[in-house]
């Protein structure tokens, strides 16, 4: 089970830059590992087995019954992990890939808020995956599914469809049979001066 909180927030001066205490590694972002959008579900089908087709799928459903050895035995099992080793920044990019764009938008030419909300629980997941994945093995002898969202922040009420947005995401808590993910969007804003 997985526990979300979100804070949605646009960022002035075409800043993309995760918050404070929450990177991990250099703070230039040629140096980060950011994901494209469409990356983290093709991540999620390679780490959960999952295929298009039927033959496939069967095959997998084998191979996962042989991933139970993996899983620890106990608590004490499990290796130490940090909130920085499940962090992960996805770019999506309206903005920049047109063709992509327009997946996102309704007939008023506004953002599906709906598609939004799909990408975070895909990146959720992944957060999850991340944070328990085991370095030895491809696929993951766990499934994870989101329990519910605790809050959603709204620090702007529309977002541009002509700008990039990034998502970044981290586990925030753990439990025994469940983890809290803590996601962030930004957006870059386009501030028009009231000066000429």
């Amino acid at each position: 089970m997985r526990r979300a909180a979100l804070r949605l927030c646009t960022l002035n001066k075409g800043l993309l830059t995760p918050a404070r205490g929450l990177t991990q590694g250099s703070q230039n972002p040629e140096k980060q590992n950011v994901f494209h959008i469409l990356e983290v579900r093709d991540k999620l089908r390679e780490i959960v087995g999952a295929s298009t087709n039927w033959r496939d799928h069967v095959k997998a459903m084998e191979e996962r019954k042989l991933l139970q050895s993996f899983l620890a035995k106990s608590q004490e099992g499990l290796p130490p992990r940090r909130m920085k080793d499940s962090y992960i920044e996805v770019l999506l990019p309206l903005g920049s890939q047109p063709e992509l764009r327009e997946k996102y938008l309704t007939v008023q030419n506004t953002v599906r808020f709906g598609r939004i909300l799909e990408d975070l629980d895909s990146l959720g997941v992944l957060v999850c995956y991340m944070h328990t994945r085991i370095h030895s093995a491809k696929m993951s002898p766990l499934s994870i599914v989101t329990a519910l969202v605790d809050k959603i922040d709204l620090c702007k009420k529309n977002l541009s469809p002509e700008q990039d947005i990034k998502f970044s995401g981290h586990v925030s808590w753990v439990g025994k049979t469940s983890m809290e993910v803590k996601m962030r969007m930004f957006q870059a804003c386009i501030c028009k001066s009231a000066h000429p």
